[in-house]
């Protein structure tokens, strides 16, 4: 069982595994939930269960993973790169080497970020025609490469690689999970064009923006369902854990709080709801207000977003385990402002179809570029590098 491609979702709260065979076919999926305080320690707990399960399951030894990772701290590029040439020729024979030379000059100019994304959203060529597909009979002079770039910081990328390390497990690619599972969600949508996607996590919030069917913009903020968590605590006069817990239990569709008296923490929490006189409506009060503040911070403010939407309303796509929180699109008090509400319903096997679609397919330029090591993995060819 050599040839398994292994995908792990690194959250904040949750850790997902999906392994696949060679035909791309998921053969197992288990998913752990981090409960340490220590975020650290927790992590590394989380994740060392979940691969000595899954190896005991398969039994076989799981070496090379494919991470998908969100933070708020991924850095956005926009890039335009142009190249004339004194005679007509093939576009085969320079398209590769300007996209490299553009990730040269976004790694030079941002020398503490590593490049995650590249994606070529525009290749123009003589006369600013567009074109989508590159081949050897397309004859330029002229030829401009519009690109974006995902970056990360090379930092929290060494952080990352030692707690994969300690579990033996060698990371061959890292992946922004909000930016792969848009584009993997988008394909299941009827709306193709105008999107917006907000991925509201446990720390942070991403928003993802698609014009002309194409990804444009990320936005993300350090603000996530744990803030509603935080709000609970202080309004209410809860605990952190009685306030988690009051969350996860949250029922939109319910008109009281019901919480099964099943444990003594239950049944603590159940006195405090009473003696404090606890409703549904407060509940959804202090999750829309926070809700509310999170479109606000990664939308609304938006450059970019005041600029498409000034000529098509665009239409959100929620997604993300703090996206289930909101009780209806009638708490947003912008939804005036957006054509459509989506929210979409996803899952850990969603989640890990995602990654290895996206690392099966040509919409990686970095993956289909790079020739896949046999040992070392995208961040032990990195540290190596620097270590020579």
């Amino acid at each position: 069982m050599s040839n398994l491609e292994t995908v792990i979702d690194c959250g904040s709260k949750n850790l997902r595994l999906g392994v696949f065979d060679q035909s791309s076919e998921r053969i197992y999926l288990s998913n752990v939930t981090i409960t340490e305080f220590d975020e650290n320690k927790g992590f590394e707990k989380s994740l060392n269960q979940l691969i000595r399960d899954a190896e005991k399951q398969l039994s076989t030894h799981l070496v090379d993973v494919n991470i998908l990772y969100d933070t708020s701290k991924f850095n956005f590029i926009d890039l335009s790169i142009k190249k004339s040439f004194d005679q007509s020729t093939s576009i085969s024979k320079h398209y590769d080497s300007l996209v490299e030379e553009a990730n040269f000059i976004v790694s030079e100019n941002n020398f503490k970020d590593q490049v995650i994304h590249i994606i070529v959203n525009n290749i123009i060529i003589d006369g600013n025609k567009k074109i989508e597909v590159i081949s050897e009979e397309i004859k330029i002079k002229f030829l401009i490469l519009e690109i974006k770039f995902i970056c990360l910081n090379k930092s929290l990328l060494s952080i990352i690689s030692n707690k994969f390390k300690k579990n033996n497990l060698n990371i061959s690619n890292i992946y922004c999970s909000s930016y792969i599972k848009s584009i993997f969600y988008k394909k299941n949508l009827e709306i193709k064009n105008n999107l917006i996607f907000l991925d509201i996590g446990f720390e942070r919030t991403s928003a993802l923006f698609f014009n002309n069917n194409k990804f444009q913009f990320l936005n993300s903020i350090p603000l996530g369902s744990n803030n509603i968590t935080k709000d609970i605590s202080k309004i209410l006069k809860l605990s952190i854990e009685y306030s988690e817990n009051l969350k996860i239990k949250f029922n939109k569709d319910e008109k009281e709080i019901s919480i099964e008296k099943n444990s003594s923490n239950n049944i603590n929490l159940y006195s405090e709801i009473i003696e404090k006189n606890i409703s549904i409506d407060l509940l959804k009060q202090i999750i829309e207000a926070r809700v509310n503040e999170i479109i606000e911070l990664t939308i609304l403010n938006n450059n970019y977003f005041k600029k498409i939407n000034s000529t098509k309303k665009q239409c959100i796509v929620f997604i993300g385990n703090g996206s289930k929180l909101i009780p209806n699109i009638n708490s947003i008090n912008s939804k005036k402002i957006f054509s459509d509400f989506i929210f979409f319903e996803e899952n850990d096997s969603k989640i890990c179809d995602a990654a290895i679609n996206y690392y099966k397919s040509n919409e990686s330029y970095l993956t289909k570029s790079k020739k896949k090591p046999k040992k070392t993995g995208f961040f032990e060819k990195f540290f190596n590098l620097f270590s020579k």
